[in-house]
Formats: C-alpha cells, structure tokens, sequence
C-alpha cells in the first residue's frame, strides 16, 4: 500500500487531501450528514448492485492477468487503472441508463480515442509543487461549480454573461496549465518518451474499449428486466403464457436495443392481443421484427 501511494503525483495528492477535507468537514458540520452518506453506501452495495461488482471485478482481474502474462502489465498502472475506474469506470457503469442507442456508444468510443487525450496526459504528467497544487485544486474547483451554477440560469441575462466570464477564465488557466506542460516536455523530453509513460497513456482508452461491450450487456440486461418486470405485474396471464411470450421477445428482440423497446411498449399497451392472441409467438415477431425497421 506504501508503495501504491508513492506513485501518486502532487496532484493526485492534492486532490486527495482535498476530498478527504471536504468530506470531513461536511460530516463534521452537519449532524445528519453521516447518516445520509451511510444510506448511500448502503445504496451503493445493495444486492442489486453487488452481482455487476463481482462480474467486473472477475472480467478486470483475468485481463489484469493476462497482461501481466504477457509482460505488459507492471506495477506502476495500478495506480493508473485505480483512476480511470474512478473516473470513467464508474461513470460509464452508473450512466448506463442514457446510453440508449448505438449512437451513444459510438460517441463514447470517439471520446475515448479523441486527440484531447493526449493533451490530457500532458496536462496530467507535469505538475506543480504540491503547495502551488493544493492552492490551484480548490480554486479551479470553486470556479466551476460557480460557472456550473451561472449557466443553470439561462433566463437571466447577467448570470449568461458571468458563467461565460467564468468560461473564458477557466479556459485561461486550462492554457496555462497546458503551456507549463508543453515548456516541460520540450526541456525534459527524455522523461516523458518512455515505454512505461506509453503504458499509462493507453491504459485509460484501451480500458474504455474493453470495458463498453461489458457496458452493453449491462444496458441490454436492464432493459430486458425492466420488460419482464413490467411482464409479470399481470396477473391475468398465466405462467406458461409469460414464459412464451419471454422466449418470443428474447428470440426476435434479441440484442437490439429498438426491438426490446418495441417489446416493452407492446407488453405495455397491448395486453388485450397479449391475452387473447392464439399464436402469441407469431403476434410478438411480427409486432416486433416488422415495426422496428430493422
């Protein structure tokens, strides 16, 4: 664990330091707020949440295992992988909701493997001394959510014209912070051009992609259980009937998120066919292969 936390930059120090301060303060000032964060712990490692833990933890840990078989994998990227999963990671697990189309997946891929990303690691390879780190992390913080708040006020004319104000300044210090990191690696290029920094750079796209097809299964799972959910609220079908009509959607819906749309809004407005329809399997092929334009 020692070693772990020596890999950690003056930013990812800072950063946190500061957390943990804000978390502790927040605690601290307010009676009610421990419990409040128990209840989301609680909510975070309910049994809903638990099995999609163990999958991912299994699925990282072989691909973790088999780069280490290769001799790819070295100490240093755990501290590089423990970021993007808190990070992205986790971002992309609890948005999976919105990512309803293939069209989200794909943006998710192009952002992943955008040039910004290199710009990115720039930025995150060369940092301050931890004083200047822990003065600068609270202040560009303090500016965004001040910007953030500013554009949530798009009716008033002086708010649009602050959190542009707050835009511009933030995009100044995100240059300036850039043009630190570019003098840096123009002097000391030696440093930056290495086979284990190369390894870091990658880590975070390379994990995006391996991680989205996780992602997708994930998304076509909820979405099959929100329409069995709502399949088996009806208590005037009987259990060999929803059987059918579960092995009818999950044959011609299949992984196609506008199919098991489709099945959902027939299970949902259709029940009068879902009762009385002879060849209930032939009803939901129909109903969802020819509707769908697919």
């Amino acid at each position: 664990m020692i070693d772990f936390f020596k890999l950690l930059s003056n930013r990812e120090i800072s950063i946190l330091i500061w957390t943990v301060l804000f978390f502790g303060g927040l605690i601290i000032s307010s009676k009610g707020s421990f419990g409040k964060l128990l209840n989301v712990i609680k909510i975070l490692f309910s049994k809903y949440f638990i099995p999609f833990y163990i999958v991912f933890g299994l699925y990282f840990t072989l691909i973790i295992l088999a780069l280490n078989k290769i001799s790819i994998w070295e100490f240093s990227l755990y501290k590089d992988f423990a970021y993007w999963f808190l990070t992205t990671g986790i971002v992309l697990f609890f948005s999976a909701n919105s990512l309803e189309t293939y069209r989200d997946f794909t943006k998710v891929i192009l952002t992943a493997i955008s040039a910004t990303i290199i710009f990115e690691f720039i930025i995150g390879f060369y940092n301050f001394s931890l004083v200047w780190e822990l003065i600068l992390i609270p202040i560009v913080t303090f500016i965004s959510l001040l910007s953030l708040v500013a554009e949530m006020k798009k009716d008033d004319r002086n708010s649009k014209l602050v959190a542009k104000y707050l835009k511009n300044l933030l995009s100044i210090i995100g240059f300036g912070i850039l043009a630190y990191g570019i003098y840096k690696l123009i002097v000391s290029y030696n440093d930056f051009f290495t086979f284990s920094n190369l390894k870091s750079f990658l880590l975070p796209p390379i994990f995006t992609l391996i991680f989205l097809p996780l992602i997708y299964f994930t998304v076509l799972y909820m979405k099959y259980e929100r329409v069995f959910m709502n399949l088996n609220r009806y208590k005037f079908l009987s259990n060999t009937r929803k059987r059918k009509i579960k092995y009818a959607v999950i044959k011609y819906a299949n992984i196609k998120f506008k199919r098991i749309e489709k099945s959902n809004k027939i299970i949902l407005f259709n029940k009068k066919e879902l009762q009385n329809e002879t060849d209930i399997k032939n009803y939901i092929r129909k109903n969802i292969k020819l509707k769908t334009n697919e």
